[in-house]
């Protein structure tokens, strides 16, 4: 994990900072987090000079080197040990994605390190085929010399890569250009005996004829070296064919002047042939055909031997629309990667939104279960409380209640004309036998006889005879 602590350790031993380390182990996640905190600079350089920008370029680390453009990052800072810049840095390793957004993203393409070697030179001088096509697509002198005076084209020659040398004659460098020693690469390719690398370089028309200033042509090279291949080969130029008409000739010599005439009007970094002269071609071997069958779309061309190969698909340009369709899929990357960023924001905002949401949802279930509660609380306590009330009603009313009555029956039997014993018998007289005596009811418990010592106080006012029948 990266410190992003600038106050407690803002920089290392070596002079390397947190944001060197997370470009060094392309750590986008923490070269985001460095920047937009704003706790280290972009441009902060090592002990040895090399910055983040530097760093990430020599390692490929496409997506850290955006995030350092994105917040105006130098491209163009050099280290201190060879004066190597980011896009040297790249060339040399043959990151071409890399060497294709620095050189759009403002680096000087002919900028020369210590050695005098620009990046050209270091993609020449490993054979990074694609790398030298990104250089000449955004402009690159294809003719730039370092501090012996080679061009690109010297260093293909004298490391041999024969893509690399296709690609730079494609882009009409100067095939008859010579070095401080007055070398061409003419001279080197014969020197170092390098037979296919010979034929190409006549086929582009390079002047046989050019001394150094050891006062040799390469033919005197090579046999001062005993070289008969290259001998052979210097000899017979293969575009040199015996045999043809004058009106041939002519007509090949009409074909190249207009080749040169529409190659001024319409140059192409690869070299389109518009007008080839066919009698240079050399004879296809048709038992060399790829097995597989033939598709749509697909690229066939003859190798100096003749022998049919089967071109990269999707990896070269035939036309020069090529910067046009660059610069079109370079703005459907960003408008993507925009689009996906914006995708990415809505979903945060809507997880937000649903988790915001959620947790009201269960906070209100809460109270709702809360208020449920406190309702079956209140209703089992208003129940307890009636059934009290009940229990103390009934308590009260039954003594009352029995003490009416008693006294009811005594008023009753009071109004009845007494016996001889001295009580009423009125209302127990009927037709069929004598009255019960008082005595009588007492004993079968009709009538008790109330004391006014126990006679509750309710029923100390007794009612008048008149509201007897109400009472009952």
């Amino acid at each position: 994990m990266v410190d992003l602590n600038p106050v407690e350790k803002p920089m290392l031993e070596d002079g390397r900072t947190a944001l060197h380390y997370a470009a060094s182990t392309g750590d986008s996640g923490s070269v985001a987090e460095l920047l937009a905190a704003g706790s280290v600079d972009a441009n902060a350089q090592d002990a040895v000079g090399y910055s983040a920008v530097q760093i990430a370029a020599a390692e490929g680390h496409l997506d850290v080197l955006q995030l350092l453009l994105r917040h105006n990052a130098n491209v163009n800072l050099h280290d201190n040990l060879h004066g190597n810049t980011a896009l040297h840095e790249a060339s040399w390793k043959g990151y071409s994605k890399t060497v294709a957004l620095l050189a759009s993203s403002g680096s000087d393409l002919d900028r020369k390190n210590y050695g005098g070697s620009s990046a050209l030179h270091l993609c020449c001088q490993n054979g990074h085929n694609q790398s030298c096509r990104e250089l000449l697509l955004t402009g690159c002198d294809p003719d730039v010399q370092n501090n012996y005076g080679d061009t690109p084209l010297h260093t293909s020659a004298r490391y041999g890569h024969a893509g690399v040398l296709r690609i730079l004659i494609s882009a009409q460098c100067k095939v008859s250009e010579q070095n401080k020693n007055g070398d061409t690469v003419l001279h080197i390719a014969a020197a170092m005996a390098r037979k296919k690398l010979t034929k190409i370089i006549l086929q582009a028309k390079c002047n046989i004829a050019l001394k150094n200033k050891q006062n040799e042509t390469a033919r005197d090279i090579a046999e001062r070296k005993n070289l008969t291949d290259i001998l052979e080969i210097l000899k017979n130029p293969m575009y040199k064919k015996k045999g043809s008409s004058s009106k041939t000739k002519k007509d090949s010599k009409d074909s190249k002047k207009r080749t040169d005439t529409n190659i001024k009007k319409q140059w192409s970094p690869y070299g389109c042939h518009y007008f080839p002269d066919t009698k240079e071609f050399p004879k296809p071997k048709l038992n060399s055909l790829p097995e597989e069958p033939l598709h749509a779309g697909e690229q066939y061309y003859l190798d100096l031997a003749g022998n049919i190969r089967k071109g990269p698909v999707g990896v070269g340009y035939t036309c020069y629309c090529a910067p046009f369709f660059k610069e079109l899929e370079a703005r459907l990357d960003h408008n993507t990667k925009k689009l996906k960023r914006q995708i990415c924001r809505t979903e945060d905002n809507i997880n937000r939104r649903l988790c915001s949401v959620e947790k009201q949802l269960k906070r209100s279930n809460e109270k709702l279960q809360q208020v449920a509660e406190e309702v079956s609380d209140n209703d089992s306590e208003l129940e307890n409380r009636f059934r009290t009330e009940c229990a103390i009603d009934t308590t009260v009313m039954d003594p009352n209640l029995r003490w009416r009555l008693d006294y009811l029956t005594a008023r009753r039997h009071d109004d009845i004309p007494c016996n001889d014993s001295g009580y009423s018998t009125k209302m127990f007289s009927n037709s069929q036998g004598p009255s019960p005596s008082l005595s009588n009811l007492m004993e079968n418990g009709t009538v008790s006889v109330i004391e006014s010592s126990k006679m509750p106080k309710s029923l100390s006012v007794l009612p008048d005879n008149n509201n007897m029948e109400s009472i009952v």
